[in-house]
């Protein structure tokens, strides 16, 4: 993968600096996503208001920034005061309120400089009604029987369908997103609504782009059919949901391992599941973690025990701040980077097993408490150096009978706290007591 930085020529002397190493090929098993919306994400809303945040974002654990649309965005049939990031109305150029393309490509440079990789909205199924080609290309356009341009479905109003039955369209796209890797050295895309454009164009699109440098790619779409088609990454909305109905709902938690090991199998040709507790979609239209899953000590369980199962994390702007209100895509939301330190601290330590623990970042899933109401336990890898996960999903005191195996008294303790013992040990030796929201991740000594 080489990277797009000129030499730097220092004329005294007659010396160079050399150029910037490139980074190697994306470890897809070691992803640690985070994804930004420039407009919120700093004070100054811009491209160069993240750089400051980068070298924070990887002492968290962060080595994956994903970028929301960075193009200008339509005006025709507009959305609240800024419009949707999603309604495009040039695919060749980057939003004049982010900044310029040079601040963009440093903002690129900044995340390779620090061992980082940059992906990009890649928002192809439609354009705002304002893009060039509702001119120059009509054809290129979704019809109805009336002969009348139309949006994907009738709520997104602000948008136009693309027609993927036209041929000259789809070489235009790839042309596109050749662009960018090529002119700006990013490392790859998440597509937008992945499932609404066709499986031909994606397996004939990322086949052509990974012949420039291996890239990352994620799918917002869930189906072993989108890795089939060449994508690493797809979406776990299904746990997401699970968690949710647990936590807020108090189903029973033995959803819990039958939705992961069931969404886990769609994960073919080596992909993993992106698995969150807010992202862009759930903050603006759903809720914030704190109000889904029961505060910060909830969403802070939820979000332990969906990324330390085979996955790839994802945070979102703010949510390792518990930011406590919803953010509109259409409007102005800032964060505030001062508020709860403890909570940036605890996300710290729960990124760091998965950099810390190589069982952390393959495949072996095993479930040893799915049959309770309110607890779950698993755990990853196997032998001495084998994690143990165990979480209580409520707000109370939860009684568990652990597995002989699991005896408190060899615990290493990786993070949380070691449950009390039954009172009566001689009847129950592994009963355990788990406090509200406990999350224990444990490895067992000698």
């Amino acid at each position: 993968m080489m990277l797009s930085l000129a030499a730097v020529f220092v004329l005294s002397g007659c010396k160079t600096t050399p150029p910037a190493e490139p980074l190697p090929a994306p470890s897809l098993e070691k992803t640690i996503m985070y994804e930004i919306y420039v407009r919120n994400f700093s004070p100054e809303g811009t491209f160069n208001g993240i750089v400051p945040k980068l070298d924070s974002l990887k002492a968290m654990g962060v080595n994956t920034v994903w970028l929301m649309p960075i193009h200008p965005v339509g005006k025709d049939r507009r959305k609240g005061t800024f419009g949707s990031p999603y309604s495009i109305q040039d695919y060749y150029k980057v939003n004049p309120e982010f900044g310029t393309e040079q601040d963009f490509k440093a903002l690129v440079e900044a995340c390779h400089a620090r061992g980082m990789y940059l992906i990009i909205d890649l928002v192809i199924n439609h354009t705002a009604w304002d893009h060039p080609w509702i001119k120059e290309h009509p054809e290129w356009y979704t019809r109805d029987a009336g002969d009348t341009i139309i949006p994907p479905v009738p709520d997104w109003s602000d948008v136009a369908d693309l027609n993927f039955d036209e041929p000259a369209l789809q070489d235009e796209l790839i042309k596109m997103m050749k662009f960018w890797i090529e002119e700006y050295n990013i490392d790859g895309y998440r597509c937008d609504v992945a499932m609404m454009v066709p499986d031909t164009f994606w397996r004939k699109s990322i086949a052509e782009i990974r012949k420039i440098k291996p890239l990352i790619m994620l799918a917002e779409a869930s189906g072993k059919e989108f890795h089939e088609a060449g994508f690493d990454f797809s979406y776990g909305w299904e746990l997401y949901k699970t968690i949710k109905d647990v936590c807020k709902l108090d189903s029973s938690a033995v959803l819990f391992s039958q939705t992961a090991l069931a969404e886990g199998v769609k994960a073919v040709n080596n992909g993993r599941i992106l698995r969150f507790v807010t992202n862009h979609d759930e903050t603006s239209w759903d809720d914030v973690p704190l109000n889904l899953f029961g505060g910060v000590e909830g969403s802070l369980t939820a979000f332990t025990a969906s990324c330390l199962l085979p996955s790839v994390p994802l945070l979102y702007n703010g949510q390792e701040v518990a930011h406590p209100t919803k953010m509109n895509l259409f409007e102005h939301s800032p964060i505030d980077w001062t508020a709860n330190r403890s909570v940036t601290a605890e996300y710290s330590k729960i990124l760091g097993l998965l950099r810390n623990h190589a069982v952390l970042q393959d495949t072996v899933l095993r479930f040893w408490l799915s049959d309770h109401h309110d607890a779950v336990g698993y755990s990853r890898g196997q032998g001495g150096d084998a994690v143990h996960v165990l979480v209580n999903f409520r707000n109370r005191p939860v009684e568990i009978d652990l597995p002989a195996e699991f005896s408190t008294s060899k615990w290493k303790l990786l993070l949380g706290t070691t449950p009390s013992a039954s009172a009566d040990p001689a009847d129950a030796p592994t009963r355990v007591t788990l406090p509200p929201y406990a999350r224990c991740v444990f490895q067992m000594g000698s």
